[in-house]
C-alpha cells in the first residue's frame, strides 16, 4: 500500500491531460478495498483549495475511503472553472468528462478501490459537471453530490450558463430525459437500478440561483423514474419528508428526503438559511467556506453510505410525506 498523504498524478482522457491529487488516509485497511470520492473544486481553486474549504480529507480519515481532486488548467479555462456550458465537455468519452473518467480509471488501477463505491462530488461549476458525469458514466459513479450547481445540461454556451445560474436551466423533465439518453453507453457496460443523488444549496446564494437546486432534483427525479421505466417497474413514485433543523449557533436548514414506495432513500436536498456561495460546514471561515451550516461533506458521506437503503418507519410518519418531484411532474 503507498504511504499515506498526497499522490500526485497526471491523466489522460480523449479530450486531454489534467493534473490530480489523491488523498491516501493513514486509517486505510490494507486487506479490504476502499471507496473511492472524486471531488470537482470551483472556479479559482485547485486540490488543496478545494480540500481545506470542504475538509473532505478528514472525513475520508474518520470513514476510511480515497479522495482524488482533479485540477483544471487555466489553458482550458482562464477562471479555472470545469466547462459544464460547453457541448464538447457533456458527452461521455469526449471533453473534460472523458478526462475526469480517467483520473478514476488511474487511481482504481493502481489501488485497491471497491469498484462499486466510486462517487462523484462537485461545488459549483464542480457541481454542474457532477451531473455531467452522473449521466455520461453510470458505470463509474453509484452516487453524486451537486452542491451549488445545475442539472445535467444546464447550458450549451457561455451565455446560456450565465442565464442558467441566474435563472435556472431548461425545463428539468426534459433535461431528465436527455441525461437517460446520456447514460445508455454506461448502463451497457454496467447495468444500475438508480442514480443517488444528493443536493445542497444556500438561500444567500447570490452567484448561483436557488432555483437550480430544486431543477437539479426534478432532472434527477425524471431521470431516476426512467431508469425504473427501462427496467418495467411501472409503480416507481416519490415521496417528500422535509426535516427541519439548526446548527447550534449557526444556520437553519430544511432536509428534504426523497423516498421509493419500499422506504428506500434515493435523493436529498439540503436547502440552508442565509448559507451563501460557499462550502457548508467548512473547517474554518474563508471566502468560499462557512462553518455556520451544516457539515455538507460528513453528510454527502452519509448520504452515499445509506443510499438505496431502507429509512427506518418511525422516520417517514405518514402525516409527514407529500408528493415528491417524480409525482407532480408525471
Amino acid at each position: 500500500m503507498a504511504e499515506a498523504g498526497w499522490i500526485t498524478g497526471v491523466a489522460r482522457g480523449a479530450g486531454g491531460t489534467r493534473n490530480f491529487k489523491l488523498w491516501m488516509p493513514r486509517t486505510l485497511e490494507k486487506d479490504k478495498a476502499w471507496p473511492l470520492v472524486l471531488v470537482l473544486h470551483g472556479c479559482t481553486h485547485d486540490a488543496a483549495d478545494m480540500a481545506e474549504i470542504s475538509g473532505m480529507n478528514e472525513v475520508a480519515e474518520a470513514n476510511r475511503f480515497l479522495v482524488v481532486y482533479p485540477e483544471q488548467s487555466r489553458l482550458a479555462n482562464l477562471m479555472k472553472c470545469w466547462n459544464w456550458f460547453h457541448p464538447k465537455h457533456q458527452a461521455r468519452d469526449a471533453g473534460e468528462p472523458s478526462i475526469l473518467a480517467a483520473v478514476v480509471t488511474q487511481v482504481c488501477s493502481a489501488h485497491n478501490v471497491d469498484l462499486d463505491r466510486v462517487y462523484v462530488v462537485g461545488v459549483s461549476a464542480g457541481g454542474a459537471m457532477a451531473s455531467i458525469l452522473a449521466a455520461t458514466y453510470p458505470d463509474l459513479f453509484a452516487a453524486a453530490a451537486v452542491f451549488a450547481g445545475a442539472e445535467f445540461k444546464a447550458a450549451t454556451s457561455v451565455s446560456e450558463g450565465l442565464t442558467a445560474m441566474e435563472k435556472g436551466g431548461p425545463d428539468p423533465v426534459q433535461q431528465g430525459q436527455l441525461a437517460l439518453e446520456a447514460m445508455r453507453n454506461g448502463l451497457a457496460c454496467k447495468l444500475r437500478r438508480r442514480m443517488p443523488v444528493i443536493v445542497f444549496h444556500g438561500t444567500a446564494d447570490a452567484r448561483v440561483s436557488l432555483i437550480n437546486a430544486e431543477q437539479t432534483i426534478t432532472q434527477w427525479s425524471k431521470t431516476n423514474a426512467c431508469l425504473a421505466s427501462e427496467h418495467s417497474e411501472s409503480e416507481f413514485a416519490l415521496t417528500e419528508k422535509i426535516i427541519d433543523g439548526e446548527v447550534p449557533g449557526g444556520y437553519r436548514y430544511k432536509r428534504h428526503l426523497y423516498l421509493e414506495a419500499d422506504a428506500r432513500l434515493l435523493m436529498e436536498k439540503w436547502i440552508v438559511q442565509g448559507l451563501g456561495h460557499a462550502w457548508s460546514g467548512s473547517p474554518k471561515p474563508s471566502k468560499y467556506g462557512d462553518p455556520k451550516g451544516p457539515n455538507a461533506s460528513t453528510e454527502i458521506w452519509r448520504f452515499f453510505c445509506e443510499a438505496g437503503t431502507s429509512v427506518a418507519p418511525s422516520l417517514i410518519s405518514p402525516n409527514l410525506l407529500q408528493p415528491g418531484p417524480s409525482e407532480r411532474s408525471a
